[in-house]
C-alpha cells in the first residue's frame, strides 16, 4: 500500500537494531527446525510408496488380512530375497492388495485436499489470534496424528488419517512462513525463502527411512521428532507487526524491546518512532477481523490475487507433471532419486537471490519462467533424433533443465505472496496461494497420469512450455516488492472519509 508509514517505520528501526541479527537467527533456526520435519511428514506417504520399487522383490497382488505385509513375503512363505535386508521393506497391506496405485493417489489426493482445508482455515485464525498459538496447536495435532498412522492397516482409515494429517500440516505452513518474513529486514526476506531450508527434511526421512524400514516404525519416529520441536514454544515470539494491527501496543512495544536486547543493540528514539506507527494505525484502519473479501478490497489487489491464484496453479501443475516425469528414471536407486529430484535445483534457486537484488521481483519472475517456457519448449528438437536412448536421454534432460526454472518460480512466488499483502491479511493471502498450488498438484498429476502416455511424447512438453509463458507475461503484472518495506496497513473507508471531513471542515472554518 502506499505511504505506508507503518511498514516505513518498522523498517527504520529494523536496519537500527540488526535486521537479522540473534533474534532473527534463532528464529530461522527454529522455523526452519519446524518446516524440515513438517516436510518429513508430509512425504511419508509418498516415500513410503516409492520405497517398494527399490525393492528386489516383487510384491503378491492379494495377502490375507491376518499377515502383517511384507513385499518379500507371498502368502506367508519366504522368497529367495530374504536374505537381503537392504531390500525388505515391511509396507501397510493396502499396498499389496489390487489397485494399490489407485488407493494411493485418492490417499495423497486426500492429504491435499486436507492441506487446503488446513491452510485456509489456519490462515483466517492465524490473522485474528496470532500466529505462534495457531502455529504450535496444529504442529501438536499433526505430530499426533501422524503418530496414530502406525496403528492402522485398512486403506479407508489410513486415508481419513492423512487427511487429517494434511489439515494440521497446512496449519503449520502458513504462519511459520509468514511469521520469519515479518521479523527481518527487507534486505534479508529473499535469503529466508529463497534459501530453502526445509529441503533438508527430504534426507533426514531417507535415513529414518533407511534405519527403520518399517512403515509403522518411520511414523512412530516422525511423529516424535516433529512433537519434541513443541519445545521451541517458550522462545518463539510473536508478531510484533500483528500485534501493532490489532492495537495491542503494549505487547508490540514488549517484543520490539526484546528483540533490541536480544541484538545487544539500543535505539535511543524508539518510542518516538513507534509513537508515530501507533499513531498511523489509528488513523488508517478500523479493529475489526478481517476476512478473505479483504484480499478484494481494492482494484490493485484484486488484480493481484487472480494473477497469483493463476501463476500458482499453472506453476505447481508443470512442476508435479515433471517431478513425475523424473522420479525413478535418474538412477537405479529410489533414494538417490528422491534426493536428486528434490534438492537438483536447490543451487539455481540460489541464484535468484542475486539476481532479484539487481532486477527486481518482477523481472527475475518473468526470466525463470521463460527460459523455462523455452527450454520445455526444445522437446521439438527431438523429432530429428532417430535414436531411440538418445531421445530418451534428451527428454530426461530437458525435463531435468526445466524443472530447475519451475522450481526456482515458484519458490519467487512464494516469496512475492508473503510480501505483496499487509500484515492483517497476510497470512490468507498466502492461504489462497498455497492452496492454488495444491490444487495445481493435483491436476498435474492426474495430467501426467491420463494424458502423457496416451499421446505424442512433445505434446505434453509443449503444453507445459505455454503455461510457463503465461506465467511469464502474468508476473508483469506484479507491483514490485524488491526493496520495499513490508506493508502493514489495511486502510478503512471510514477513516478515510473522517480524515477528508476534518480538513474539509477546517478549510471552511478559515475561509472568510
Amino acid at each position: 500500500m502506499k505511504n505506508d508509514t507503518s511498514a516505513a517505520i518498522f523498517e527504520e528501526i529494523l536496519s537500527q537494531i540488526r535486521p537479522f541479527g540473534y533474534f532473527q537467527k534463532r528464529l530461522f533456526f527454529v522455523t526452519t527446525l519446524i518446516q524440515v520435519f513438517v516436510t518429513t511428514v508430509i512425504l511419508y506417504v509418498d516415500f513410503i510408496y516409492l520405497s517398494i520399487n527399490n525393492s528386489e522383490c516383487v510384491p503378491s497382488p492379494r495377502i490375507g488380512s491376518g499377515n502383517l505385509t511384507n513385499i518379500s513375503t507371498v502368502d506367508g512363505t519366504k522368497s529367495s530375497c530374504e536374505e537381503e535386508w537392504f531390500n525388505q521393506w515391511k509396507v501397510p497391506m493396502w499396498m499389496n492388495e489390487e489397485y494399490a496405485p489407485a488407493k494411493f493417489s485418492y490417499i495423497w489426493l486426500c492429504q491435499g485436499c486436507g492441506i487446503i482445508v488446513g491452510a485456509v482455515v489456519s490462515g483466517f485464525v492465524a490473522d485474528l489470534v496470532g500466529r505462534k498459538i495457531v502455529l504450535y496447536v496444529n504442529l501438536t495435532m499433526m505430530s499426533l496424528a501422524q503418530g496414530a498412522v502406525c496403528a492402522l492397516d485398512d486403506w479407508i482409515t489410513f486415508l481419513i488419517m492423512r487427511g487429517l494429517v494434511g489439515i494440521f500440516a497446512g496449519g503449520v505452513i502458513i504462519p511459520s512462513c509468514v511469521q520469519m518474513i515479518e521479523h527481518v529486514g527487507k534486505n534479508w526476506r529473499e535469503l529466508c525463502v529463497c534459501i530453502c531450508a526445509w529441503a533438508v527434511g527430504v534426507p533426514l526421512l531417507i535415513l529414518e527411512g533407511v534405519v527403520t524400514r518399517h512403515w509403522r516404525w518411520l511414523a512412530v519416529v516422525t511423529s516424535i521428532t516433529s512433537l519434541l520441536s513443541i519445545g521451541t514454544y517458550f522462545i518463539y515470539p510473536e508478531s510484533f507487526r500483528w500485534y501493532t494491527c490489532r492495537e495491542n501496543f503494549s505487547k508490540a512495544e514488549a517484543s520490539i524491546r526484546d528483540i533490541i536486547s536480544t541484538n545487544a543493540t539500543s535505539l535511543s528514539d524508539f518510542t518516538q518512532l513507534y509513537d508515530r506507527a501507533k499513531l498511523a494505525v489509528l488513523n488508517s484502519m478500523y479493529k475489526r477481523p478481517r476476512t478473505f473479501f479483504d484480499l478484494l478490497h481494492t482494484r490493485e489487489r484484486i488484480k493481484t490475487t487472480v494473477v497469483l491464484v493463476m501463476i500458482w496453479l499453472f506453476t505447481c501443475a508443470v512442476y508435479r507433471c515433471l517431478y513425475e516425469r523424473m522420479i525413478g528414471q535418474m538412477s537405479s536407486n529410489v533414494y538417490l532419486d528422491t534426493v536428486l529430484v528434490y534438492l537438483l535445483d536447490i543451487p539455481l534457486v540460489y541464484s535468484s537471490i542475486v539476481i532479484t537484488r539487481c532486477i527486481g521481483r518482477r523481472w527475475c519472475l518473468f526470466l525463470y519462467s521463460v527460459s523455462c517456457a523455452f527450454t520445455l519448449s526444445c522437446i521439438l528438437v527431438i523429432h530429428l533424433i532417430k535414436t531411440m536412448n538418445t531421445k530418451v536421454d534428451m527428454m530426461l534432460g530437458i525435463t531435468i533443465f526445466g524443472k530447475l526454472g519451475v522450481t526456482s518460480t515458484i519458490v519467487l512466488i512464494l516469496l512475492v505472496t508473503l510480501e505483496v499483502y499487509p500484515t492483517s491479511i497476510r497470512c490468507m493471502g498466502f492461504a489462497v496461494g498455497l492452496s492454488s498450488g495444491i490444487v495445481g498438484l493435483c491436476v498435474g498429476r492426474f495430467m501426467y497420469i491420463e494424458f502423457f502416455h496416451s499421446v505424442h511424447f512433445s505434446y505434453p512438453y509443449i503444453c507445459y512450455s505455454v503455461m510457463m509463458g503465461l506465467v511469464g507475461c502474468a508476473c508483469l503484472l506484479f507491483p514490485e516488492t524488491s526493496g520495499k518495506p513490508l506493508p502493514d496497513l489495511v486502510r478503512s473507508r471510514h477513516r478515510m472519509i473522517s480524515m477528508k471531513e476534518v480538513t474539509r471542515l477546517s478549510s471552511a472554518w478559515d475561509a472568510p
